[in-house]
């Protein structure tokens, strides 16, 4: 069981006011956000993360994660956040010629997504860094302390969750790829070679899937590259890369907080 984070901001707040039935404002419904607003949006990526994880909070009564309330709030947030991710993708994937993508050819639209991916980050890591930054990223990686972690960060691991089937066959796929080309590691070939043949499999199955794989194998990499950006922007100009810690009121004192859009209005 974990501890429920600081909330970060309304949406957060929201949740969590949610799963522990504090009286608090349901969730606004105006105009939609950018979606690359929504890759920083800590706020956002937190409240995400709490909704999907609200059956294993210590303290938090089990029924509570299926509290209408509760499911309400993750629905918009998971809805609002694929929608973000098919959006940020999209050029990504027909960059790589997934618009005429087929199963036979799904490693080598793989490695169109991928060769777009590298930061320099991880050889950065392996001859740059200093130990501290070397902490920072294995705190990065483990999302600890989750309420100071970057919004990209938490991102990575929302994505991963909501990520099923042979989507997550594709979205692993390209991790590990991500991997293979900047450390060169043994492993991580065979890991590669793996999920190249599980991706196949999975599409031999169902190949009306194959578009939904390769989004999100480029939700992977467009996650990956923005992950990597903030780290070595934050190290060469000497920024913490994990955020302060700010306070948020639970319940009805948030209520004059400003709000974060997440469908139309028309909704």
């Amino acid at each position: 069981m974990m501890l429920l984070p600081a909330a970060r901001g309304p949406l957060s707040a929201g949740v969590i006011a949610a799963l522990l039935a504090v009286e608090a404002p349901a969730p606004p419904l105006t105009a939609v956000d950018d979606p690359e607003r929504l890759v920083h949006d800590a706020d956002f990526q937190l409240a995400l993360w709490i909704a999907l994880a609200a059956d294993g909070f210590d303290g938090v009564a089990p029924e509570r994660a299926d509290a209408p309330e509760v499911l309400r709030w993750r629905s918009l947030l998971s809805e609002r956040w694929s929608a973000a991710l098919h959006e940020l993708t999209t050029p990504v994937v027909r960059a790589a010629g997934g618009d005429t993508a087929s199963p036979q050819r799904i490693g080598d639209h793989l490695i169109g997504l991928i060769s777009g991916g590298h930061t320099g980050l991880h050889s950065f890591a392996q001859s740059r860094a200093t130990a501290a930054q070397l902490r920072e990223l294995a705190a990065v990686k483990a999302l600890d302390p989750l309420d100071r972690m970057p919004a990209v960060a938490i991102a990575v691991h929302n994505t991963a969750r909501l990520t099923t089937g042979p989507s997550a066959v594709g979205f692993h796929a390209a991790s590990a790829a991500v991997s293979l080309l900047s450390e060169r590691n043994p492993a991580h070939e065979r890991s590669w070679a793996e999920l190249l043949d599980a991706c196949r499999e999975h599409l031999s199955a169902n190949p009306g899937r194959t578009q939904e794989l390769l989004h999100a194998a480029a939700a992977a990499i467009v996650l990956e590259v923005r992950l990597g950006r903030h780290l070595l922007r934050c190290w060469t100009q000497a920024v913490p890369v994990l955020d302060p810690v700010r306070a948020v009121l639970i319940g009805a004192e948030q209520r004059a907080r400003p709000t974060l859009s997440l469908t139309s209005e028309s909704a």
